[in-house]
């Protein structure tokens, strides 16, 4: 980065040609690589692999064969959040299934092989076994390295060809966050590269929330969750080597229910077991509230059913697309966690209930359609 400093600026004559110089570099960011330990798989063996399985989820999900959710292998859209400073958005758009939640990150042989037991028809998910519950945070984890991995080269190179974002704060703050959370990652990637050679799966702990109805929605993210349930901060940082410690959130629909499945390594309980101990107590109304407006403050993973959108109003539909889209939509955790803390304090765990009447928008709506009521 230091490099680009004293480059000459680049000059755009408008926005449409600083959008498609946008565009053009997130397309050249898009790495090809296998990330199992070991593998020398070359380009042409890497595939699109799906972080959430085209035919087992994403299709109880679609309508037209098609969901929502932010596309960043479009040009971006430019807004003025203030006047005269444009910055790029990603809003929620359809997005064909077959193109969905796919990364170039595994190659033919060791996606096939590795997701075998949550992708086959074969095997069930209708009870999840210890190796499959290890087998969705690993590809929540994949999936996050490898976005990550390509920021940081889209980063590098915006920096190169625009060489005033050098001095720009809102681009070098993304810059060192992005170099910051792929270190901490890196830690991840030994444990989980370890446990497939070694075929151990007990590093895990997971908590499995299962929703008696299908929800409309999938999700994936790693995380630290900035507060718990009840509003009070986490210290997530480990002392010693300063590693943010993360959290792994997979969410999605099977055929007549649903899945949560939150995990940690058993070695970060440490710091994560008295959330864990909340989230195991708390009723689900409560746990489902929380992560209802963690989601997509948090994520950029968010994929909807075009059933829901319809379902809600055009002020819940403009909340969404706010919350995913703003990078900075961050810092409206703070007015969550005040909430959480003023739940917490003023009514017992029991009383909590979701209430769709109460909060702008509800992802936990049963799925009803041709026929089916669940």
């Amino acid at each position: 980065m230091d490099c680009c400093k004293n480059k000459k600026p680049k000059q755009f004559h408008n926005n449409k040609e600083a959008l498609h110089h946008t565009g053009q570099m997130m397309k050249k960011s898009r790495v090809k690589f296998c990330l199992y330990e070991g593998c020398k798989a070359k380009a042409k063996d890497i595939i699109k692999a799906h972080a959430m399985q085209e035919n087992r989820i994403l299709n109880k999900l679609a309508v037209n064969n098609e969901v929502l959710m932010q596309d960043f292998t479009k040009e971006p859209v430019i807004c003025e959040i203030k006047p005269g400073k444009p910055e790029p958005f990603y809003f929620l758009n359809e997005v064909p299934i077959a193109k969905a939640t796919v990364a170039t990150c595994f190659c033919s042989e060791h996606d096939d092989a590795i997701f075998a037991k949550i992708e086959k028809s074969q095997y069930t998910l209708e009870t999840l076994d210890t190796e499959q519950l290890f087998l969705f945070a690993y590809k929540t984890f994949s999936f996050e390295f490898y976005t990550e991995m390509v920021a940081k080269k889209f980063q590098r190179l915006m920096f190169s060809t625009i060489p005033q974002l050098t001095k720009n704060p809102h681009s070098v703050h993304a810059y060192r966050n992005n170099e910051l959370k792929l270190s901490d990652l890196q830690y991840y990637k030994k444990y989980f590269d370890k446990a497939l050679q070694e075929k151990d799966f007990s590093g895990l702990e997971t908590i499995v929330l299962e929703i008696p109805y299908r929800i409309q929605f999938a999700n994936y993210m790693a995380v630290s969750p900035p507060f718990d349930i009840e509003g009070k901060k986490i210290k997530a940082v480990e002392k010693k080597t300063k590693r943010l410690r993360f959290v792994f959130f997979t969410s999605f629909p099977v055929e007549n229910k649903s899945y949560i499945l939150i995990s940690v390594l058993n070695e970060d309980l440490d710091v994560y077991r008295e959330y864990f101990e909340q989230i195991r107590t708390a009723p689900l109304g409560l746990i489902l509230y929380y992560i209802n407006v963690f989601i997509p403050l948090y994520s950029q993973n968010l994929i909807l059913s075009p059933s829901l959108w319809e379902i809600w109003t055009e002020m819940a539909q403009c909340g969404v697309q706010a919350a995913v889209a703003d990078p900075q939509s961050v810092k409206l955790l703070l007015y969550v966690q005040a909430y959480m803390k003023n739940i917490a304090k003023a009514r017992k765990k029991e009383d909590i209930k979701i209430d769709a009447s109460q909060i702008l928008f509800n992802f936990f709506i049963p799925y009803k359609g041709s026929g089916q009521a669940v």
